[in-house]
């Protein structure tokens, strides 16, 4: 008999993808979420899920065999309190995947503030060139797979592990189901501000973490960063660094070259070249890590080159949205400044000598904020002119902890910058089809939100202007 799932707050990107990997597995899905925007709803109708707008007792089926509980959802909502009332058999979604597609498979778990989702992407990928058929479950959409998630038919699973908590009931991050067997941290820095208040407790999550994985595994870090050092500084795992001077794997020689980076890898005595084919310096960090475990897996060299030179990136990562004459329009998921920072750097690789032009939206909890005032300046300033949208329902913050919008525009044309401030996209709209199209420049937009209609909106203008 077929099993019944119901996953209650089904449009994220995780559970989206779990309910992918359930449809997979020959479970039939149902799902209830308040809204569904693109491209989960699309992914959602694709898989033929019976889904629920809004949230109520009655969406849940009677014969259910189990419910998987989003992190988004909170007491007092309608199928939660049905569910725990009724005694169904429910789960967070980190604990649905160890237990259902994770559990029974060597668990390669890639963890970090920056730069996890296209390293996860990348050994997916490498994995799937290789021949191995891996499993894996992913935070954003990696361009070379049809969705984000997958069945292992191999021994291995890929998971991206977020370190954000799991649910209402498990108040443990998410990444501690997953049980790796290998483990990759990217670059690490104090993030999401709203679960761990401290810079102590952020670390001590990612030490736990590194505590769990068997002595006979492997962590890959990137070594430039200090409280990744710090992270595996009493590991009983062998530990393999990759970054600048001093690490296992030293990076260098690392330049501009066919739209990407050509770099240099040195290890053991031995010296490596490589290239990355993506935008921004940054990604040499990200592909490293997966160059690396491919020869602690031994891989073929020929196997990570062929992986190299058709790995395509993610969506909404550096994305191009089209372009208009001269006008280059981007999006990028950028949402703190270390990010923001790098990705501008990269653009000004790909683009020397051009304008450009930061369409911003606070959007994360932190950014919403005022924790990152002080470094915002500094890295949205690497633009020459900055379009910034209000805070995302700033009525919910209170003032003295909100992000000072003023303060910032204030700081951002004391060093020289060309600033705007709107409330919404229709104006942004507005600005955008008034620029001056025929000027070499970049038009990049950075929220980790949901835009609306304004990227469809942007490749439409590109349409109908160039025809």
């Amino acid at each position: 008999m077929v099993k019944k799932v119901f996953l209650c707050g089904i449009a994220g990107t995780g559970m989206s993808a779990l309910a992918g990997l359930f449809k997979q597995q020959g479970y039939e899905v149902y799902g209830s979420d308040n809204r569904f925007y693109p491209p989960v709803d699309r992914l959602l109708a694709d898989l033929n899920i019976t889904l629920f707008q809004g949230f109520s007792a009655q969406n849940i089926p009677a014969n259910v065999d189990f419910c998987v509980i989003g992190n988004v959802i909170s007491r007092g909502n309608p199928e939660a309190e049905h569910i725990l009332d009724q005694g169904l058999e429910y789960f967070s979604m980190a604990e649905a995947l160890q237990r259902f597609f994770i559990k029974g498979k060597r668990s390669l778990v890639v963890a970090g503030s920056h730069g996890k989702t296209t390293t996860a992407s990348f050994v997916a990928h490498l994995l799937t060139v290789a021949g191995l058929r891996p499993g894996f479950f992913i935070g954003g959409k990696p361009v070379n797979f049809a969705a984000n998630h997958q069945l292992a038919a191999g021994d291995l699973f890929v998971s991206e592990g977020d370190e954000y908590e799991s649910a209402f009931f498990d108040r443990s991050a998410k990444f501690f189901k997953y049980r790796p067997d290998l483990l990759l941290i990217t670059a690490l820095e104090h993030d999401h501000i709203d679960f761990y208040r401290t810079a102590e407790s952020y670390l001590q999550s990612f030490k736990n973490l590194v505590n769990q994985v068997p002595g006979r595994g492997r962590i890959i870090v990137n070594g430039d960063y200090e409280m990744a050092r710090q992270a595996v500084s009493c590991s009983f795992t062998p530990v393999i660094s990759y970054g600048r001077a001093g690490a296992d794997y030293e990076i260098n020689d690392v330049r501009p070259q066919r739209g990407g980076y050509d770099f240099e890898l040195e290890s053991g005595g031995r010296r490596r070249n490589f290239h990355s084919p993506l935008a921004g310096p940054y990604n040499v960090w990200n592909l490293t890590a997966g160059i690396i475990l491919a020869h602690e897996l031994g891989l073929a060299e020929a196997t990570v080159a062929k992986a190299l030179a058709t790995f395509a990136g993610v969506e909404r990562r550096l994305s191009p949205l089209g372009r208009l004459q001269n006008t280059v329009f981007i999006e990028d998921f950028a949402h703190h400044p270390t990010a923001i920072a790098q990705v501008l750097e990269g653009l000004r690789d790909a683009y020397p000598g051009w304008r450009i032009v930061v369409l911003f939206e606070p959007r994360s909890w932190s950014l919403r904020r005022n924790f990152f005032q002080d470094r915002l300046p500094a890295s949205l300033g690497q633009a020459d002119e900055i379009v910034i949208k209000d805070v995302y329902e700033k009525e919910k913050i209170p003032l003295a902890e909100r992000l000072d919008i003023a303060a910032l525009r204030a700081e951002l044309e004391a060093m020289g910058k060309k600033v705007h401030v709107f409330a919404n996209y229709e104006e942004i709209k507005r600005l955008v089809s008034e620029l001056d199209f025929s000027l070499k420049q970049v038009v990049i937009l950075l929220s980790n939100g949901d835009v609306g209609d304004f990227t469809a909106w942007v490749r439409t203008l590109c349409e109908i202007k160039r025809n």
